[in-house]
């Protein structure tokens, strides 16, 4: 409890920073919507068990809920967790061992969005264990965080003092050897396009530039995965 009491101490007025203390709980913007069914339309549907790792504002937990799904999830801000009992979610314990207890049954989704750099090795790789025993066959582990291999995630990565790892790609896959979690995607995150015709051009434009510069340090340095945010999809085997 002592420990929890000081991990909590570490997100005094993060409410405020994120601006989560003025925005509604659950739910998710345009490009929140886009950007989760393009990972996980085909997995979360009606009945669903879903469960997320530090739930932040809900906004994850909110689109899970209106496709029908059973919501649960942890988080470590206090008024965030008195947000989620008033939204009827399932809260669980900090400490991942103790959810089986908690949980009522196998886990069809359980994620991870921009959570991992706030956890210690041991704590993302209990993560990852956990996964492998909560999720049901076929069941996917969802994540996001910035990409340690890249020099365009240090604002991300260093922009927040409550972030602790360093993580990319292959040190997840390291992690996950002789877990029963395989590898689905890993890569660039998803960019949902929104807003009107000018805002879509612009933001096909961008990409596109982008992907002229990202193969322009390929050419010259090899492949180094230049995106700022990694997203993995692993599936429970």
């Amino acid at each position: 409890m002592q420990a929890e009491r000081s991990m909590e101490d570490g997100y005094l007025h993060y409410q405020e920073l994120k601006g989560w203390h003025e925005a509604p709980f659950m739910q998710p913007t345009r490009t929140d919507v886009q950007f989760f069914e393009h990972y996980l339309a085909d997995a979360v549907s009606k009945g669903s068990l879903v469960a997320e790792v530090g739930f932040g504002n809900g906004n994850f937990l909110g689109w899970a809920a209106a496709r029908g799904a059973r919501v649960y999830g942890s988080e470590v801000q206090a008024a965030a967790r008195d947000k989620a009992v008033t939204a009827g979610v399932g809260l669980l314990p900090l400490e991942f061992g103790a959810w089986q207890a908690v949980l009522p049954g196998r886990l069809r989704v359980m994620a991870a969005i921009d959570v991992m750099e706030h956890l210690t090795r041991e704590q993302n790789a209990a993560l990852l264990a956990a996964a492998s025993r909560l999720l049901e066959p076929g069941g996917l582990l969802f994540v996001r965080f910035p990409n340690g291999q890249s020099p365009l995630s240090l604002p991300i990565q260093h922009g927040d003092h409550t972030h602790i790892s360093v993580l990319s790609a292959p040190i997840v896959e390291q992690m996950a050897r002789g877990l029963p979690l395989d590898i689905v995607f890993a890569g660039r995150a998803f960019r949902p396009y929104v807003g009107g015709m000018a805002g879509r051009v612009a933001r096909k434009a961008q990409d596109f530039v982008r992907g002229l510069a990202d193969n322009a340090i390929r050419l010259v340095y090899g492949p180094l995965p230049m995106h700022a945010n990694t997203v993995m999809v692993l599936r429970r085997t």
